[in-house]
């Protein structure tokens, strides 16, 4: 296997681990253990450690190594509303038809997973790289947040559902509404959901 499929291999292996809420935020990502655990040497593991500091999901500590990043209620809450902006921006801006169907959550499908469908078929829509680019970057920092709010929060399945019919319904108007209302619920429950994020 050359290094650009092992970096690739690994960057998929970590990625998941940190979406799926298997390391702690603030958790040491060593890259000797991850080379182990991954069975490969810890060149490719720095590198694709690397990679995801570019996409926000490590940190990079001058002298301390890698870790997952910490998240506090100023800086999730900065989070949803850039989220909100790039996707008001992206709903100025499709040019595209926009696409229609839910990706339904359900055993195989969480409400994360759905969620970010979603996003990234309205950024698609736009027909702007850099619009799918920041979504897929902002959809893989909140994909553990959106698992807790599914928790904490209810109807996100039927507040999905509701977004979801107005891309049916291509109505730019409804769909404005309806993001600004998914941000606005979230706002006030920052707190409640990191506390959740760093008790898990």
């Amino acid at each position: 296997m050359n290094a650009g499929a092992t970096t690739e291999r690994v960057h998929d292996a970590v990625r998941r681990v940190i979406l799926t809420r298997g390391l702690r935020p603030g958790a040491r990502l060593d890259p000797a253990v991850l080379a182990d655990g991954l069975a490969t040497s810890a060149t490719p593991v720095r590198e694709a450690l690397n990679q995801l500091c570019g996409a926000g999901l490590v940190d990079a500590r001058p002298g301390g190594g890698f870790h997952v990043p910490m998240i506090d209620a100023p800086a999730l809450a900065d989070l949803y509303r850039w989220n909100e902006d790039v996707i008001a921006i992206i709903l100025r801006s499709a040019t595209g038809r926009l696409s229609g169907g839910l990706t339904e959550p359900g055993p195989a499908v969480d409400t994360a997973t759905a969620t970010a469908a979603l996003t990234m078929r309205l950024a698609q829509a736009s027909r702007n790289e850099e619009h799918q680019r920041a979504i897929r970057d902002i959809n893989a920092r909140l994909h553990a947040v959106r698992l807790v709010e599914a928790v904490l929060m209810a109807d996100t399945i039927d507040e999905l559902a509701r977004l979801s019919a107005a891309v049916d319904l291509q109505n730019i108007s409804l769909l404005r509404r309806g993001w600004r209302r998914y941000h606005r619920r979230r706002q006030p429950m920052v707190a409640e959901i990191v506390r959740s994020l760093l008790r898990d």
